[in-house]
């Protein structure tokens, strides 16, 4: 089986909490993970799995080699509306945005699962963002029921069950 490069990018909300499956998942179909966590992510993975996955933080320090090969794809499960729009934006102010900015304008396969209450949600920029994302080639999966057609937010007090429903073959079968 030919190992294909896979970088995970995960947010801080409760799907999260789902990564370590993310990585069996992909393992299982010839993939070689990298976690790319933003700094609110992390609570969220200290108690996983991540078995067979290097988790990848911070940038990289003058002289440091290059930490990872090349991705053939990108996942950003769960992707919150901060960094919906600093991506959606071209904010590279971190390494996962600096990881999605370089995969969108390197036109790298990328699906990605945004996840927010409604409030959050009912932002204009909400629209705006995954509007510009999905001009861009991104593919957008609701994290309900794995529709590429719409995005729902979540009502809150239901992303604990929102992120044991989910399935990683929505996102895996799209890459």
């Amino acid at each position: 089986m030919t190992h294909r490069t896979l970088y995970i990018v995960t947010c801080g909300a409760p799907l999260a909490a789902r990564v370590g499956d993310g990585v069996r998942a992909a393992h299982s179909r010839g993939w070689n993970p990298y976690v790319i966590p933003t700094d609110a992510a992390l609570p969220w993975l200290e108690d996983q799995d991540l078995s067979g996955a290097q988790v990848i933080t911070g940038n990289r320090k003058p002289g440091e080699s290059k930490r990872t090969p090349m991705a053939n794809a990108v996942a950003v499960v769960p992707l919150t509306l901060n960094s919906l729009n600093a991506w959606a934006n071209g904010n590279a102010t971190t390494y996962p945005l600096t990881t999605l900015s370089a995969a969108l304008g390197s036109r790298t396969p990328t699906v990605a699962v945004p996840l927010a209450k409604h409030d959050l949600a009912g932002h204009p920029a909400w629209v705006a963002s995954l509007a510009v994302l999905r001009y861009a080639g991104i593919r957008v999966v609701d994290p309900h029921n794995g529709s590429t057609r719409s995005v729902s937010p979540i009502r809150s007090g239901t992303g604990d069950q929102v992120a044991i429903d989910f399935r990683w073959d929505w996102v895996l079968d799209l890459l």
